[in-house]
């Protein structure tokens, strides 16, 4: 264990040691990590870059991908799981409250983002004006050339709202779904 003080969802373990702990293949187990909320979303987003960079390398075996891209990909991921602020999902008569940490929300967002086939997530942002306020839900995303445009923004839009409002009784308000890029191969920009 890293001796740093930034430490994930106060597991006691930093980045880098979530990194080796996944190229282990998260062996021997680590409890502290593996009960954390925090450290299995990194370790879902990190599961998942893997997936996508050995699917590009695999693509585009004649140009090596610049350690830049997934290094400035790595760095959203981080600022996004940082649990952040809690936001209430459910309200009790009695005043007991159950929350969501803003990371599990961008962590539940991007898997949405996962199973639109032709969609990479690029940046999630979430803000909740008021506690009793709808959530307003922004979202970048990348859309496979030849996939229609319209059709991927619909599914996306759709596919937050009713994921997040499955999970409670989180109001959401706005989903703006932006296209910031098209690319032809998962990963390959235009």
């Amino acid at each position: 264990m890293s001796e740093h003080s930034d430490d994930i969802g106060g597991s006691g373990y930093t980045l880098e040691d979530l990194s080796a702990y996944l190229d282990r293949g998260r062996t021997p187990r680590i409890p502290a990590i593996e009960r954390n909320a925090e450290c299995q979303a990194i370790l879902a987003s990190m599961e998942r870059m893997g997936r996508l960079s050995r699917e590009i390398v695999e693509e585009q075996a004649a140009q090596p991908l610049a350690d830049s891209w997934y290094d400035s990909i790595m760095r959203e991921v981080m600022r996004e799981f940082r649990a952040g602020r809690d936001i209430p999902l459910v309200r009790a008569a009695d005043g007991t409250e159950i929350v969501v940490t803003e990371g599990a929300l961008y962590e539940l967002i991007r898997s949405v983002g996962d199973g639109i086939e032709g969609v990479l997530v690029g940046r999630v942002r979430l803000d909740q004006p008021a506690p009793d306020a709808p959530l307003e839900v922004r979202v970048t995303v990348s859309v496979r050339f030849g996939r229609p445009m319209t059709a991927a923004v619909d599914e996306m839009r759709d596919g937050i709202r009713a994921a997040i409002e499955r999970h409670g009784d989180l109001k959401v308000g706005r989903v703006d779904v932006t296209i910031g890029d098209v690319h032809t191969e998962e990963g390959q920009n235009e």
